[in-house]
Formats: structure tokens, C-alpha cells, sequence
């Protein structure tokens, strides 16, 4: 019996001495690939900084090869979904063009992990915070105008921007473009009823699907459901009983729910994954230069849903750009192929009026148009050739 719990203390000695050897080598494999990552580029910038921006320290990388370069600034998606621990190894795929900020907007990220403000996010909230921001860079780079890199909600947010303020913007590049989100929503379902014709099963769930339905509610009634998705679950039965529109509006989502699941499982092509990506995103979250592995960890207990707290019924609305097609500076849109119902996208830049336009397909989804990162430095590139050739 002594030899044989001998025996089993010598094993898990040896287990307990691989793990720590592995961690220990973890460790330092990290530290070095941090280290490679943290350096600048001869006659180019490599930061990161915090800035106050309304009140509330907010985060920018700054990485570009050459100092002389354009300045862009890189409008991350959501609102209130930051990727910084790992878009970096992306968007410094475009350093040979531009100086790069990718900024952590208000309360996500890295600036959420520093200060965790909790504000009631409004439009006139993130309006002025993208005009701070603007106006910083402009100052601390001495520049004139920046070039704006939108992906998703960003193309919303920059877009809204330059159409404000022209003066300031040099360039729009938009990544999966957005453009009003009720023509989108209403636009996939006519696309659920055109891929069903012939099968009266998924054809009736098209027809009972309602993309609008949290829309079309009053005011009132999307704050008690605001109310009642962000309480405990043990206190939304009381909730419900105490509310018959929250009940009516609540079980209709239920359905809701479930007829969406049914087609987008019937029709949709599976989302892209970060094994989806020609860059390794595990690697890059791994030698992040910017986070450390306190930061890794706080950001996986981020909620978008509560420490993003949207304060505005009809949010995306307030941003819509249908019917907004005068621009003063040029805007290029890069698409998946698969993420654009109806053409939406396609038909709004083709209406817009634009010193140069240009929009392009690349075969994908939402997130292809990242994903694919040495299409996107290609297309990139691009860009910087045709906004030179504009300024001689």
C-alpha cells in the first residue's frame, strides 16, 4: 500500500512540474512577444495614453512606420464592444499607409477597465466624445484633418461625424457599412421570404417575424422593458405580473426569439470565428503589447448589455444616414458579401454624392471584412495611392 501511494505522490509531483514548467515557459514566451510588439518602428510611433475625454479617461493605441503618414483613426463596432486585445495585430497591418489610433470608446475596453463611469450613453454622449477625440488627435499630431476607419457602428459614428464637420476629415474608409437599422432589419426579413418561397413552413415564420417589434414600442414601454431586462431574474415575474404591456411585449419576444433562431439556422451562413481570421487571434491576444494579463481578465467579465448602458430609445436611429449622401471627402466601403440584405449598403454609397467612392464586396460575412486582414490592408493601400493622387 506505501509503495503504491509512493508511486502516486511521484506522478503528481511530476504532473504538478510539467504544469508549472508550462506556465513558467508561458510566461516567458509572452514577456518576449510583448516585448517584440512593444517596440517602435524606426522613424514611426508606437503609444498607447489615457485622455480625458468629457470627463472620463479614455484609451488610444497610436502605431504607425512612418511619422510624416496620414493620421486615421480606427472607430471600432458595437456601440460598446471594444476589440482592442486583439484588432491590434489588424489594424497595424495598415501602418505602412497611415498612423493608426484605435480608440476604446466610452466605458468598453480598456477605457472601461481603467474607469468604469457607468454613464447614461446618449447620442449627444457619444457625439461629443467623438468630437473630442477628433479634436485631440488633431492637436497632438498637427493636423488639419484625419482619416476615420469605421467597422459596423463605426461607419454609423464616423459617418454622422463627417457629415457634421467636413473640415475635420480627410477620408472615410468603412468596413461592413451600416445605414439605417430598421431599412436593414426589414430588409432581412424580405430576404427570409424570398428564400422560402416553396416551403409554406419557413414562408409562415417569415411572415410572423417582426424585426421591429422593440421599435414600434412608446417610450415607456421600452423603459420598463429596459427595466426589466437589466433586473435580476428573480425579480422579472413580479415585473411581468405587475405589467400587462411588459407581459404582452415580453412573451411576443419569447416568439420572437424563437421564430429568428428557426431561420437564421434555416438560411443564414454561420458567423465567422476568430479561426476564421488569416491572422492567429489567439497569438494576438497572447501578445497583446497593450494588455496586461490583469487587463485580459477584466475584459472577460465585460457586459455590453450593463456596463454599456444605452439611454436612448431608437439609439441607431438618431444615427441613420438614409437620405444623408452629401459628402465632402471621399468614402470607400469594404462588404461582405453575405452582410448585405437587399443592398442596402450598395444602393445608399451609390447615391451618395462624393469627391471619389468606391464600394466593394469581398466574399463573407459581417465580420469577413476584418477577418480578412490582408484584403483589408490591400484595400487599405489602395485608398492612400488615390488620396495622394487627389492632393497633388
Amino acid at each position: 500500500m506505501k509503495k503504491v501511494l509512493k508511486i502516486i505522490l511521484n506522478v503528481l509531483k511530476w504532473i504538478l512540474i510539467v504544469i508549472v514548467s508550462l506556465v513558467v515557459l508561458l510566461l516567458v514566451v509572452r514577456f518576449v512577444g510583448k516585448k517584440i510588439n512593444s517596440k517602435t518602428p524606426n522613424g514611426g510611433i508606437n503609444e498607447e495614453m489615457y485622455v480625458d475625454i468629457n470627463g472620463q479617461q479614455q484609451w488610444i493605441s497610436i502605431y504607425g512606420k512612418d511619422k510624416d503618414n496620414p493620421v486615421m483613426l480606427y472607430l471600432h463596432g458595437g456601440p460598446g464592444y471594444s476589440t482592442s486585445y486583439v484588432d491590434w495585430a489588424i489594424t497595424r497591418k495598415l501602418a505602412d499607409d497611415y498612423t493608426v489610433v484605435s480608440w476604446d470608446q466610452r466605458d468598453c475596453g480598456k477605457t472601461w477597465i481603467n474607469d468604469p463611469k457607468g454613464t447614461e450613453i446618449t447620442p449627444d454622449v457619444m457625439r461629443s466624445d467623438l468630437c473630442e477625440m477628433v479634436d485631440y488627435l488633431l492637436d497632438y499630431f498637427d493636423r488639419d484633418k484625419i482619416t476615420f476607419l469605421g467597422m459596423s457602428w463605426g461607419t454609423y459614428y464616423g459617418c454622422d461625424y463627417a457629415l457634421t464637420y467636413p473640415d475635420n476629415v480627410e477620408c472615410i474608409i468603412n468596413l461592413s457599412q451600416c445605414v439605417d437599422n430598421k431599412e436593414s432589419s426589414l430588409a432581412l426579413k424580405q430576404a427570409f421570404l424570398d428564400w422560402s418561397e416553396g416551403d409554406s413552413e419557413y414562408h409562415a415564420l417569415a411572415e410572423q417575424y417582426d424585426p421591429l417589434l422593440l421599435d414600434n414600442l412608446s417610450d415607456d414601454d421600452y423603459q420598463a422593458f429596459e427595466y426589466w431586462i437589466n433586473a435580476a431574474p428573480e425579480k422579472r415575474p413580479a415585473m411581468i405580473q405587475s405589467n400587462a404591456k411588459l407581459a404582452e411585449v415580453t412573451e411576443k419576444l419569447k416568439q420572437q426569439t424563437g421564430i429568428i433562431m428557426r431561420l437564421n439556422e434555416k438560411y443564414l451562413p454561420e458567423e465567422e470565428n476568430v479561426f476564421d481570421s488569416d491572422v492567429n487571434l489567439v497569438a494576438a491576444v497572447i501578445f497583446n503589447p497593450y494588455y496586461s494579463l490583469s487587463d485580459l481578465y477584466k475584459i472577460t467579465q465585460y457586459d455590453d448589455s450593463v456596463d454599456f448602458n444605452i439611454h436612448s430609445h431608437g439609439f441607431l436611429d438618431t444615427f441613420s444616414l438614409k437620405d444623408r449622401t452629401e459628402y465632402k471627402m471621399p468614402i470607400y466601403v469594404l462588404q461582405g458579401s453575405d452582410d448585405d440584405y437587399g443592398g442596402v449598403a450598395k444602393n445608399y454609397i451609390d447615391s451618395v454624392n462624393a469627391p471619389d467612392k468606391d464600394f466593394r464586396y469581398i466574399a463573407g460575412g459581417h465580420m469577413s471584412t476584418m477577418l480578412q486582414s490582408e484584403l483589408l490592408a490591400s484595400f487599405v493601400d489602395e485608398v492612400a495611392e488615390k488620396q495622394q493622387n487627389l492632393t497633388k
